[in-house]
């Protein structure tokens, strides 16, 4: 069978496995991407989710000169309401401190289509769609992967291959885990008035309510609702025609965008989250959701698969300079330091307030009201907090 030698071999071709490919290419390394699905076209691409891009994802765009083409499909937050339960408690967020937005808000379709055609002009990427992993094994100090018609061998493999990874599974890579035995529902949708850059997040019993502005189509407003609920109400949510969810949509958001004249798209997933007992394994990393996956709470899950690729890139940067080996022990434990305990933080957090705004009874409410009023009142810790969301701290 044919043998496919590179620096890097990439198994996965989504958003986080696009992404480190395009960054790795801008340093002349040699990679290859393995993808199970057929070749990315947005035009039939069937993730209509978004992804909200934070400041310092943003800036490492900037880095590898790809943001000035993903910013023209991108949406600025420039405010965030965040209310628990009803209007009179809420926090206020902006960043005018530091004279710039608090976020963007990217079709995920646009972001990908974006990326694959740069790829496209880079000599040093390989491309390899409908591709099935059948094996992984060592020849000195190479990886290699058998495909079911070919080998790539190469110095590391990154494994991107998201939350089921099945590198992971080869390896039995222990993980800890948690099931919320709840769903997410992704809606996009027309609407009566200007979003005016606010996103909001709703906290109710069952889970968050969040609204992220998005371009305008045409004459249209548009934005993204994320709902968070049981299991057995999102199903019954999708029996129900349009007219009917708009409805019990327009009761939720009060009024914050004027009334929801047409949904787009609806698209549901199950909330679980995960985070991986190491970062690597021998000549491997797990990058993205392949190492970590969150609670959808704060928005943050793609942006720090993002900084492992930004760490990632500054790796390899680092050792080509000083003409070291890629892919080594050492490689992999330094990547493993600098990416690990963020991740661990992320996933705590948003666990814990999740549990916070899920309780309701008058000893939790009243807590909950004096904390939001306590950060309302202080711009210390709301800055603190929207550094934090930016990703920039």
């Amino acid at each position: 069978m044919k043998e496919i030698q590179s620096n890097i071999n990439i198994v996965g071709g989504g958003l986080i496995g696009a992404s480190i490919a395009y960054s790795l290419s801008k340093l002349g390394t040699k990679v290859v991407i393995l993808e199970q699905k057929a070749k990315f076209n947005h035009k039939k691409i069937l993730d209509k989710r978004t992804t909200a891009i934070s400041e310092g994802t943003k800036k490492f765009l900037e880095e590898i000169n790809i943001w000035k083409e993903i910013g023209n499909y991108a949406e600025p937050i420039k405010k965030i309401q965040i209310i628990d339960r009803n209007q009179s408690n809420k926090i206020y967020f902006d960043n005018q401190r530091r004279k710039s937005n608090l976020g963007y808000i990217v079709k995920n379709e646009f972001i990908l289509d974006i990326l694959y055609r740069k790829l496209k002009e880079q000599n040093n990427v390989k491309i390899f769609n409908n591709v099935r992993l059948e094996d992984i094994f060592y020849e000195d100090n190479r990886i290699i992967s058998k495909q079911n018609n070919f080998f790539v061998n190469s110095n590391l493999l990154l494994a991107s291959d998201g939350k089921n990874s099945s590198i992971r599974k080869i390896f039995k890579t222990p993980i800890y885990s948690k099931d919320y035995k709840k769903k997410a529902i992704v809606i996009n949708f027309y609407h009566s008035k200007n979003h005016n850059n606010i996103a909001f997040e709703f906290f109710f019993n069952n889970g968050p309510l969040a609204i992220l502005p998005m371009q305008k189509n045409k004459n249209y407003f548009q934005s993204s609702i994320v709902w968070t609920n049981t299991n057995e109400f999102i199903n019954s949510l999708l029996s129900l025609d349009d007219n009917k969810i708009i409805s019990i949509l327009n009761k939720k958001i009060k009024g914050s965008i004027g009334e929801i004249n047409k949904i787009i798209t609806k698209q549901t997933f199950p909330l679980k989250a995960h985070l991986n007992s190491k970062f690597f394994e021998k000549r491997i990393v797990y990058l993205g959701d392949s190492a970590h996956s969150f609670h959808p709470i704060a928005g943050q899950g793609w942006n720090l698969g993002m900084k492992d690729v930004e760490s990632l890139y500054n790796l390899v940067k680092k050792y080509n300079s000083l003409g070291l080996e890629l892919g080594d022990e050492i490689f992999c434990k330094e990547f493993q330091k600098d990416n690990f305990f963020k991740a661990y933080r992320l996933y705590q957090i948003t666990d814990k307030v999740d549990s916070i705004f899920k309780f309701d009874n008058s000893i939790f409410n009243h807590a909950r009201f004096s904390a939001i009023n306590l950060i309302e009142r202080s711009k210390k810790i709301k800055n603190k907090i929207s550094d934090f969301a930016m990703g920039v701290n």
